[in-house]
Order: structure tokens, then sequence, then C-alpha cells
């Protein structure tokens, strides 16, 4: 179809040519025509002018003799009437001319009309001196016009020529040619040029025509052959240049037999390249999804397949046509839209009862490639299954040594009465300061494992900001006071309402500004800020101090259980559970808690707006 329409153009821009060609030509002949047929007539006036100036000039002594003898015989008046005797001249010349289309007009001096072939009562016409013709005959000898007849209302070419006969009335004579002789005269040249200009173009159409059909066969082998490319392993993309009907796609016929060969081998490469990544894929363990721009699964592996059956047709598809999730389902189109993350991470179940992590991250360079998301779904139902274990062991063994650490903490403090040796007492110290260590963890853990299992229900609604601010900074005032520091509190804007546990929220905020006061240079300021982020919907709350800091390799572990980076920060010990305490109470609530870059330590958590 583009083809023909590409034919029809090219057939299209000929007749332009074409008809531009030989319409031009024939307005200009036309018009040349017209004016060398009017300048015909005015040269065939002036020789019938002089022809009758002639006869005037060699008649002349006759009609003078004859004329004195009638003004003998008649009187001195006669003259003027005798020369209007049939057997004047001026009266043969009129009758010469009677009948015919040329007007023959003598004028005398005055611009008198003496005689006019087309009138025989002269006396009617009016003064002819002013006329174009006749002004220009009276000064330069002869004069020309073509204008409208005044007397006639039909327009004339004029011709008229001064005479000097001796003793003679006629001064100017005219001959005038009807325009419609010039019509008649021009029509026969216009006929022979369309019949010309119209067998030109016949045979410039015929020729248009070849031409566009010659094209047309080109553009069609062309089209094929680049049709044909697209069909790895036929050499159908190659044209032969035998086959063209002429030179004139030569160049191109090569380049595209040129780009046949390298596209070839690019789609060989290709097709080798996705048949790596399949079988790479296909080796994974772990389920993949790929999804384009739009949203639509462009890839799946066969483990995603086993855990997801309805996937192996899901291409084309969107992803909650086949995996019923509407975390996953939205989760990847805030990546595909731009929402600011470049990971979504949640865990789902399936119907066959197993538990996936899913991990959802935008590829680098998305926009400038046909895959734009890749989902990978881990099976934790074996891991879940054994931190389920863990969690209740350490919340059965935990509350398991509670009561015998109560009672050695206990004698412990009675023996300290007892004992008046040094080196006992210091033996006391030692054991009451460790059981107290221990009782410690065991209560970080059993408050861990109740905020994993989600034993104890959170009361979510709304609190104001700077409540949750003040009261973090009322629990550890003492601690602050001890080293000297100075709590700032900065609550940007006006104070707003987030969705929270407040008991909950002010635990996190008691360990996070505890672990300030525990590291910040003594006489320092600490710094509690918040933040209303509407379009995100989230609060962001920051605590920072100007302390050694948290080495950025280090950041992402701190919120691990156990861990500590008390070496890194000035040797001070803690059970290594109360970032991991804090974790999990923001991500309860729907928000999340890292290290932000900066000086000093910066600890940072969401919570959800209100």
């Amino acid at each position: 179809m583009r083809s023909r329409s590409f034919t029809v153009k090219i057939f299209l821009c000929f007749c332009a040519v074409i008809l531009f060609s030989v319409l031009v030509p024939c307005g200009y002949f036309l018009h040349s025509i017209r004016l060398e047929s009017i300048d015909f007539m005015r040269a065939e006036a002036f020789r019938e002018a002089a022809f009758i100036r002639s006869a005037l000039s060699a008649d002349a002594a006759v009609a003078f003799r004859e004329a004195a003898s009638i003004r003998s015989a008649l009187g001195t008046d006669a003259p003027k009437d005798a020369l209007r005797e049939k057997n004047s001249v001026p009266f043969r010349i009129m009758e010469f001319y009677q009948g015919t289309e040329h007007r023959v007009t003598l004028i005398n001096r005055e611009g008198k009309v003496l005689y006019d072939t087309h009138f025989s009562r002269v006396t009617d016409l009016p003064n002819h001196r002013s006329h174009l013709e006749v002004d220009e005959a009276f000064h330069s000898g002869r004069g020309s016009s073509v204008r409208q007849s005044q007397t006639l209302h039909e327009p004339f070419v004029y011709a008229a020529l001064r005479t000097d006969i001796p003793d003679s009335e006629v001064y100017i004579i005219r001959v005038a040619a009807p325009l419609s002789l010039v019509e008649s005269y021009a029509s026969d040249r216009k006929r022979a040029l369309f019949a010309g200009a119209f067998t030109a173009l016949l045979f410039a159409l015929g020729f248009a025509a070849f031409m566009s059909v010659s094209f047309h066969r080109s553009l069609h082998l062309m089209i094929t052959a680049v049709e044909n490319l697209a069909m790895p392993g036929v050499r159908s993309g190659r044209i032969s240049l035998r086959s063209l009907p002429g030179d004139e796609f030569a160049p191109l016929a090569s380049a595209v037999n040129s780009m046949a060969q390298r596209m070839e081998a690019q789609v060989g490469h290709i097709l080798s390249q996705k048949t790596q990544i399949d079988a790479v894929l296909n080796s994974l363990a772990e389920g993949v999804l790929v999804i384009d721009h739009d949203g639509y699964v462009r890839r799946v592996n066969r483990a995603l397949i086993r855990l997801f059956p309805r996937t192996s047709h899901a291409e084309g598809l969107q992803p909650i046509d086949v995996i019923p999730s509407a975390e996953l389902q939205k989760g990847m189109e805030g990546l595909i839209g731009g929402t600011g993350k470049d990971t979504v991470q949640f865990e789902m179940d399936t119907d066959s009862g197993r538990k996936l992590q899913v991990q959802i991250r935008a590829i680098e360079g998305g926009d400038q490639m046909d895959m734009a998301v890749v989902a990978v779904f881990h099976d934790i139902t074996e891991m879940a299954v054994l931190m389920d274990m863990r969690r209740d062991f350490v919340a059965n063994v935990s509350h398991e040594l509670r009561t015998p650490l109560t009672a050695i903490m206990g004698y412990a403090e009675s023996l300290k009465r007892f004992v008046d040796e040094p080196r006992g007492q210091r033996f006391l110290e030692v054991i009451d300061r460790n059981s107290q260590y221990m009782a410690t963890m065991v209560r970080d853990l059993l408050q861990l494992s109740s905020i994993e299992s989600g034993a104890i229900p959170m009361n979510i609604r709304p609190v104001p900001a700077s409540v949750v601010i003040h009261c973090g900074m009322e629990l550890c005032r003492r601690a602050a006071e001890a080293k000297k520091l100075e709590f700032r509190e900065d609550l940007q804007g006006e104070d707003f309402s987030i969705a929270a546990d407040v008991e909950y929220l002010r635990r996190v905020m008691r360990n996070l500004l505890e672990n300030a006061c525990r590291y910040a240079p003594e006489g320092s300021s600490i710094v509690v800020s918040a933040k209303a982020e509407p379009d995100s919907g989230v609060a962001v709350f920051r605590v920072a101090d100007s302390g050694p800091g948290i080495p950025s390799e280090l950041r992402v572990r701190v919120f691990e259980r156990f861990f500590r980076v008390e070496k890194h920060r000035g040797g001070q010990i803690s059970t290594g559970l109360g970032l991991a305490i804090c974790k999990h109470i923001i991500e309860r609530h729907g928000g999340r808690i890292f290290v932000e870059d900066g000086k000093g330590c910066i600890m940072c958590f969401t919570i959800p707006l209100v």
C-alpha cells in the first residue's frame, strides 16, 4: 500500500510538472498570438490606408479638374457637393469598401468626418480630432490605437495616415479593422497550438505512467527485500541488481544488501544472547518476572511458572492478570511511573501455601530499553519456618532465663552486705554488672519477639509530631544532663499529625536519643527534627549528633540484631538489639528507618501522615 501511494505521488508530481511545462508556454504563446494578430491587423490597416492615399493622390488632378468645371457651372458652393458625386474618386473608394468589415473614414483638417463607409449621414458623427489615432496622425503623420468605438460600440484596431493632397479637403485617412477579425485570425493559430500541446501532453503523460510503473517495480523489490530482513536464516533479503528496471536504485539496493548481511549477523548474535539469557533465567531457583514500559509482561522463567502456573501464557498481559497480588501490581506501576524509589520489597503468600519474598527493581537505563522493571520471587517458606522456630526458641529461652537471672541479681546484691573483703566485693560487682547486662538483653529479646510476632497489637491513631519529640527528650533528659548535652527541637513548619502508636514510637525516639547521648561529645548539641512531606504522604524524623558517626559500609547492618559498631564509635557497650527493635516498630507502622549522609550520625525514620 505504501509503494502504491508513493507511485501515485510520483505520477502526480510528473503530471504537475508536465502541466506546468505545457500550460505556461501555452499561456505565453496565446498572449503572443493575440498581440501578433493585433499587430498584423494594424499593419493591414496601414496598408489599406496607404493604398487609399495613393489612389487619392494619383487621381487628384482629374478630380480637381472635374471639381473646377462643376464649380463654374454650379457656383462657388458646389465643390463639396460635387465631390460626393458618383464619379468622384472618394465616392468610388467608399463604394469599393462598402459592405466589407473594414471601416474607412476620411477626415478633414478640423477633424470633421467627410466620408465613412459605415455611416451615410456623416453630419451626425462627432468631431474626430481628439481621437488618439487621429491626434497622433495630425502630429506625426501616422497613428494607431486599439479601443472601443464611440459610435459603433465595438472594439476596433485603428490605423490613421496623414495626407497632403493639394487643394483637397481630405487630410486624415483612417482604416479600422474590427477586433473580431483578430480573434478569427488568432483562432486558427490557437487550434494548431492546442493540437500540438495536447499531443505533447499525451506523450508526456504516457512517459510519466511508464516511469511511475518502473519506480513502483523497483520500490516493490526494495520493500519486499526489507520486509524479509526480519526472517533470520533466509537470504530473501538480497536484491538482485539484474531485476531492477534501471540503475536508479542500484546504490540503494547495494546498501540494502549490505544492511541485510549485517542484520543477519546481528540477529544471529541477538538470538544467541536471548538463548543464553533464557538458559540463565531458567536455571535460577527464584522466579523472575519482567515487564516493559507499558506494564505488560515480557518474560518469565520456569521457576515462576512452577510458583504461578498461569504465568506460562503471561506474555502481553499485566501482572495482576496472572498473579493475584495488588501489592505487586502497585509496586511495579510505581517504579514505572518514577516515584523516586528504585526498589520495592514485600512478602506474599501463594494459594499453595508457599511464602514468597518479592523484590521489585527498576532496570537501570530502562528509559532506553524494552524492559523496564524486573521482579524476583524468593521462596522463603523454609526460612520463614526456621525464623518462627528461632523466634519461639529465643522467646522461650529468654523467658526461662529471666527467673534465674533475677535470682542471681538478688543474691549478688545480698552478698554485698555480708562480704567485706575488697576482692570479694569486686567479684560480686562483676557478677552484678554482667547479670544486669544479661537481664537487659533478655528484656530486649522478649520485646523484639513480641514485636516481630505481633502478639501485642498496636494502637494506631493520630498523634502530633511534637508529642513524639517531647516524650523522647523527656525520657533522655537525665542522660543528656550527665554529659552536659543540649537537646534542640527543629519542627519545620506548623505542627502536624501522624498515624502512630505513641507508646511504641516513644520507645523508638528514646532508643535513638540514648544512642546519640552515648556517642555525642560532651557539651555538644543533639538536634531532633520532623518534617511533613505531603507529596509522599509521610513525615521524616531525624536525630542528629556530632559524634564519630557510622561508617558508610556498616550503615545497612546496624539494624541487624546483635550487630555492634562500638569499636568504631568509642568502645561503648550495648546489647545490639536496640536498633533492631526500632526497625521492626517502624516497619509495623508502614515506614522505614535508615542512616542519612551527613556530619556525625543522622538517624532517620518515616511515619505515614494522617
